[in-house]
């Protein structure tokens, strides 16, 4: 009850703008940092409620294809192994248009984010998520089959896709954006930790929906055929089980109508303290400004002025000594010229490097984690009992699909989240990506060298157990970081954008992927039809990749200083933005190069 009551909707923006019009824009920014690093605990909590719903929706919605695929193999085309060329191919078609979407929505939503704020995009992605939930919760192939069912069902499985792939950027930057600098690691892993939550939550809705209709699912262990009620059920379960991830879609909707622009964004991007100011004091409660010292911002905080351009455009935010004294804010002017801004930056200091190195990363990472995390069900099987899987009957089969999920892959996320929430902000970002990297590398080396012989000689078990360790290292490594890393490391304008190319570089490494395995042919019939012959085969040259990010996450900039503590958001964007040829590009249109005193 010590959360939930301070909350109200945030529909009032101007509630307390008065309050600052008498104050230097220097002093506004010293009120707005001070204000975002002293938040208290149930005013960063929210924050994390907020980012975590809707991320536990997307999560949701994207791996109950996982438990869904057999059904509707079984319901529309009679197939529920899908062993047939056709029914694997629309397996891969459905993940291939689930993670295209993505990519889009990451892409699009993250610049959309840069150009309009953080807010008005904030919730549109959940819009996009509910509609495409319940379109394909109530698909129909028509009348005597008049429709495409594969065809309307990969329609709204992209625009699925979009509305969870717009959803990272915006939750990972709004939560770096609006969490102390202390605790900013910690909190966007809670965060992320929601995706394994939803994830084994997608597993635990069908394990408890196929058990509900036991009586009328067919349990012979000799055949896999659905007659009688079952495809009649079998429809009725996936439906129910697609269209519940809208529930949490719901709330998440809810609770991001009560957070505010991003502070920073408002100030640097859109050069108007004032309003974020106003902001500030509306969502923590508070129109106290502090004392204009920078020192008493604390030890991670700096203060902000602004670098512009002739015209008034923010390019950066730098560090001044003098928080006391601010240029004069003018009317905020579109952003006409964002691109060639964002090119600058990139040119100077090496941060198209940087750009390239979180985008790369995140590209070794989903090639492994959705390569083989959308075709779970037939994989996670194999791992479970090796050469000698067990026969079953309808229903034991999608019992075990969910159990199966939950145990092998949802049981060592959620244990690698947990821990990488506890040591992120401690080991930093670097490190944990470089640590996990390294032990999947070793790992995946591991399981493909041995997998051929524990899966047909050996004790299966062993498989579950190093397979487990392979998620745990995934999600206290690089899946989380990779999600922290580009929400930290670029300035507050480019910062969605960033983040966006950098996710959909994952997804792109996510297809193709999908489309290797799916379709790649290892010699000596060892193909996509069984799983053991090949699976082996795959881990192996996926090693390959989990190396590559190693090497690559060297490029990446530490945020932590050299006493080990987070650097604030300001510190870690001046020092990208005030070095190098970009300050020699401002001077040469005759503005002077940012300050840097105090870094």
């Amino acid at each position: 009850m010590g959360l939930f009551p301070q909350v109200k909707l945030y529909l009032n923006p101007w509630g307390n703008y008065e309050d600052f019009r008498h104050h230097a824009p220097a002093q506004r920014h010293d009120f707005i940092i001070s204000r975002l690093e002293h938040a208290r605990k149930r005013e960063w909590l929210w924050v994390i409620v907020v980012a975590g719903t809707g991320f536990f929706a997307d999560a949701y919605c994207i791996f109950s294809v996982n438990m869904v695929t057999p059904m509707l193999s079984a319901v529309y085309w009679d197939d529920i192994k899908l062993k047939s060329n056709t029914l694997h191919n629309y397996q891969v078609a459905l993940a291939i248009a689930t993670l295209g979407g993505a990519l889009v929505g990451q892409i699009l939503f993250g610049i959309a984010a840069d150009i309009w704020g953080r807010r008005k995009m904030y919730g549109w992605e959940l819009i996009i998520l509910i509609f495409s939930t319940l379109g394909m919760s109530m698909a129909s192939s028509g009348k005597n089959d008049s429709m495409s069912m594969i065809g309307i069902l990969l329609f709204w499985r992209f625009f699925m896709g979009v509305g969870v792939g717009a959803d990272y950027p915006l939750s990972a930057v709004i939560c770096s954006e609006l969490a102390p600098t202390s605790i900013r690691g910690r909190m966007l892993a809670v965060v992320f930790l929601c995706q394994s939550l939803g994830e084994a939550a997608a597993a635990a809705v069908a394990l408890i929906a196929v058990a509900g209709f036991r009586s009328s699912l067919p349990d012979d262990p000799n055949s896999l055929k659905c007659s009688g009620s079952c495809p009649h059920d079998l429809d009725r379960i996936w439906r129910y089980i697609v269209g519940l991830g809208a529930v949490p879609a719901f709330v998440a909707i809810w609770f991001r109508m009560t957070i505010i622009e991003s502070p920073r964004y408002t100030a640097d991007v859109m050069n108007n303290s004032l309003q974020a100011a106003a902001d500030v004091s509306q969502f923590y409660r508070s129109t106290e400004l502090p004392a204009t010292s920078a020192s008493s911002l604390g030890e991670n905080s700096i203060s902000l002025t602004q670098t512009r351009t002739r015209d008034d455009r923010i390019i950066s935010p730098v560090v001044s000594r003098d928080s006391g004294s601010g240029a004069s804010e003018n009317d905020t002017k579109p952003h006409v010229s964002m691109w060639k801004d964002f090119k600058m930056f990139l040119k100077q200091n090496h941060n198209h490097r940087t750009l390239i190195a979180t985008s790369l990363c995140w590209f070794c990472l989903d090639l492994p984690f959705y390569g083989l995390g959308l075709m779970n069900a037939e994989i996670v099987n194999t791992i479970w009992y090796g050469q000698a899987i067990q026969p079953a009957g309808v229903y034991q089969y999608l019992l075990r699909v969910s159990y199966q999920s939950i145990v092998v892959v949802s049981s060592g996320a959620i244990v690698g989240s947990a821990i990488a929430v506890m040591t992120v902000d401690r080991i930093g970002r670097r490190n944990l990506q470089l640590l996990g990297f390294a032990w999947l590398f070793i790992l995946n080396v591991i399981i493909g060298a041995a997998f051929r012989y524990l899966s047909e000689h050996g004790d299966a078990s062993a498989l579950v157990v190093l397979y487990v360790l392979t998620q745990i290292f995934f999600n206290f490594g690089p899946n989380t970081t990779t999600y922290i890393v580009p929400a930290e490391l670029f300035p507050t304008r480019f910062r969605c954008t960033c983040h966006g190319i950098s996710a959909a570089s994952g997804k792109l490494g996510s297809i193709l992927a999908q489309c290797f395995l799916g379709y790649v042919d290892f010699g000596n019939g060892a193909n996509w039809r069984h799983v053991p012959d090949w699976l082996g085969y795959a881990l192996l040259c996926l090693s390959f990749f989990m190396l590559m990010g190693l090497v690559v996450t060297l490029w990446i900039p530490e945020t932590r200083d050299s006493n080990g503590k987070n650097k604030a958001l300001e510190q870690i964007a001046a020092e990208m933005e005030s070095k190098g040829e970009f300050g020699r590009d401002i001077e040469t249109h005759g503005l002077p190069r940012p300050a840097t005193d105090g870094l």
